[in-house]
């Protein structure tokens, strides 16, 4: 009985082991014969990674349609440091990609503010805190993004310093930190931290864990990488901005990395820490129309770093794909032919004036609603090739003429003359002080205030001992007879010369997208800001442009177009049109709004701009440039003494057509003698323009743009 019992266990345990069995045998068959490709493909996976992937940026464009700036296609090199291990496992990799680059010519993104090479320092000031001045104007020391990077590690020889680290101290704590062979030469050491703290700024962020390296590289490049099998190294496609003219330097500006100090601003504005951003010119004013919306991609690796699948993640609330969206495109009121006319001609006519002194010069070519058509800085750069090495941006910026230094917009320059016409208007519009026919007698000498030693001289008595004799308003302007002016601005006062400068814009900012200089009007309170003594004679070297007035030629351009157009002051601005990347649509369209308008009779605005055509017609000191032209020019010319020692800064204004204003131009050049010689720039410009308006070449392509 128990032999029998023990026999049927015996088979019923056979039995359930033989079932197991099979069914083992079951699994291991669905595992590697039913589904055996997919489980492998799943093994190969890592877990998803989210990206933000920046949409392209839209073009800049000339107002017919010329394409300024536009986007090329190309290569970046990204870095995953989830992908590399350790430190001390990273280290060998990145040096050899480093080496790629040196052999390469190839830059990289590097934001740790210190030198590249020993003996280390700071690159800037503000290396490890920036200064931020709040809306009650108190200031406050906040950490740049390199100073959080430091406190954040656990960094032992800067833990009880008690002040701020050293660039030595910092990068000796970092290569310890980094555990970089001691052995490794400084230079090689500080490029390998630079790169490491770029990757641990990125691994304290949780949701962007990803570094482009470098952007824009060749095939040689990528080849010479894919060579080495670097991990955690990879080769996407991108975009770079490429520039479809050499001109307008000053106004495009140019793209770049977000930097370390910014970095918080644009977070918050939903950017990628890798985001590239307008750094200046009209790619910083226009940014938020060109950067488009970025998308955001799920990519699933292999352990290898390989990419599995991609897909674009969709929004939780609309259900709509999040794919990158291209910005918009932006029409300039430029005209970029126009624009190569006039840095051709301040190219050429600049270095020829009689002057040996000059230095810089500047011209703008503004409508008569304050749109820019044109605008130049001499000398110029030519923003491709600036950042393109070392060499070719040390030489800008070793240039004693200072190239990237923005004269049209920054510059600013004593108008001498040219600020007659505002002193004219004044007189002639407040009630008892002159009117059109009001005429004085210039004696070379204005001898209003015996009591003063060395009179105000006219120029003509200063410089060939002459006189005007009778003049009136017109006759005055055309002469430019200083002592006409003298007594009008001393009847007219310094607050109400003061009132009527700023109707025109002057000592204000002029609404430009770009940066730009307010300048300064003469005022008692300015001269007592300066620790200097206010003297009622002090009106009357106002009056003629000269005490401490200074404008930018941007403000010397439109306030002209305002006198011209008969008293209506607009914004200068460069915006046309905004349209989407497609050109379907238009986003936004400039209309340009008056800020001021100035009631001016119509006799006394005749008398004044009849003195400026004299001045450029007829027997006047500039018309031998404009005899040739189809449209009659309404000029001033100025001259403001910068020293005793040097030359004066020459000054020109001028308007056309007389009879029916449509541009304005105003020319300076920096100790260039008399503004005279300056007419003949805006004799070129006028040339142009107004023989181009019926031969405008063809802009090709869909969706051209007309004027």
């Amino acid at each position: 009985m128990d032999g029998k019992q023990f026999l049927a266990r015996t088979h019923m345990i056979g039995i359930i082991l033989a079932a197991l069995l099979a069914v083992f045998f079951g699994v291991l068959y669905n595992l590697q014969k039913v589904n055996g490709a997919y489980y492998l493909e799943q093994s190969t996976r890592k877990i998803a990674n989210k990206e933000t992937v920046e949409a392209a940026r839209g073009e800049l464009l000339d107002r017919y349609g010329r394409v300024l700036i536009s986007n090329r296609a190309t290569y970046q090199v990204t870095l995953d440091t989830s992908l590399m291990g350790s430190e001390a496992e990273r280290n060998p990799n990145l040096l050899e990609l480093l080496a790629v680059c040196r052999a390469q010519g190839q830059t990289w993104t590097d934001t740790v503010p210190i030198s590249q090479t020993p003996p280390f320092r700071y690159t800037s000031a503000s290396a490890l805190s920036t200064t931020r001045t709040g809306e009650d104007g108190t200031e406050t020391q906040t950490p740049t993004s390199f100073s959080r990077l430091l406190s954040a590690l656990p960094l032992r020889s800067l833990r009880n310093l008690g002040r701020d680290p050293t660039a030595e101290e910092a990068m000796d704590a970092l290569r310890d930190f980094f555990e970089i062979d001691p052995a490794l030469p400084d230079a090689e050491a500080r490029a390998l931290v630079g790169v490491l703290c770029e990757l641990r700024y990125r691994s304290m962020d949780i949701v962007r864990t990803e570094y482009i390296f470098t952007q824009d590289v060749d095939v040689d490049f990528i080849a010479a990488v894919k060579e080495r099998g670097l991990r955690g190294v990879r080769i996407d496609t991108a975009t770079v901005r490429e520039y479809g003219t050499a001109y307008a330097a000053h106004l495009l500006g140019r793209v770049a990395a977000i930097p370390a100090e910014e970095w918080d601003y644009y977070r918050e504005r939903g950017y990628a820490m890798d985001a590239m951003v307008g750094r200046d010119g009209l790619e910083r004013a226009f940014e938020d129309y060109l950067r488009g919306e970025s998308g955001v991609r799920t990519l699933e690796l292999s352990t290898s770093g390989k990419i599995v699948s991609e897909a674009w993640d969709t929004d939780p609330d609309t259900g709509e794909v999040r794919a990158p969206q291209p910005g918009d495109h932006v029409i300039l009121t430029m005209d970029l032919k126009l624009q190569e006319v006039v840095e051709r001609s301040l190219a050429e006519r600049i270095p020829k004036l009689p002057s040996e002194q000059t230095e810089g010069a500047a011209a703008v070519v503004v409508d008569m609603t304050g749109g820019v058509l044109a605008m130049s800085s001499y000398p110029s750069f030519d923003l491709a090739t600036l950042y393109a090495s070392s060499e070719n941006y040390n030489a800008v910026i070793e240039n004693p003429l200072k190239p990237l230094y923005n004269r049209a917009t920054l510059g600013t320059y004593s108008p001498g003359s040219t600020f007659k016409m505002i002193t004219a208007i004044g007189a002639l519009e407040e009630e008892g002080i002159i009117d059109t026919k009001t005429r004085f007698r210039c004696e070379g000498r204005y001898k209003y205030y015996e009591r003063i030693q060395d009179q105000p001289m006219c120029w003509i008595y200063r410089q060939y001992g002459g006189t005007h004799g009778w003049e009136n308003v017109t006759d005055a302007i055309k002469d430019s007879c200083n002592i006409f002016f003298y007594d009008a601005g001393r009847q007219l006062g310094i607050e109400r010369l003061d009132q009527y400068a700023a109707m025109f814009g002057l000592g204000e900012h002029t609404g430009i997208e770009v940066e730009d200089s307010a300048g300064v009007v003469s005022s008692p309170a300015y001269t007592q800001s300066l620790g200097q003594t206010w003297y009622e004679g002090n009106t009357m070297y106002a009056a003629i442009g000269q005490e401490n007035t200074r404008c930018t030629p941007i403000q010397l351009a439109n306030y002209v177009a305002t006198l011209a157009n008969g008293g209506t002051h607009y914004p200068v601005h460069l915006l046309k049109t905004v349209k989407t990347n497609d050109f379907s649509q238009v986003v936004e369209e400039y209309v340009p709004e008056p800020l001021d308008t100035i009631d001016i009779a119509p006799e006394n605005l005749a008398a004044v701009l009849e003195g400026m055509r004299r001045v450029a017609s007829g027997d006047g000191t500039t018309a031998k440039y404009f005899t040739g032209l189809d449209v009659t020019v309404g000029a001033k010319t100025g001259t403001a003494q910068v020293a005793s020692t040097s030359e004066a800064n020459a000054v020109f204004v001028c308007f056309a057509p007389f009879e029916d204003p449509q541009v304005a131009i105003a020319v300076v050049a920096e100790k260039g003698g008399t503004g005279t010689e300056l007419a003949a720039v805006a004799a070129d410009i006028l040339d142009y323009y107004f023989s181009a308006e019926d031969t405008i070449e063809a802009v090709s392509g869909e969706n051209a743009l007309l004027r």
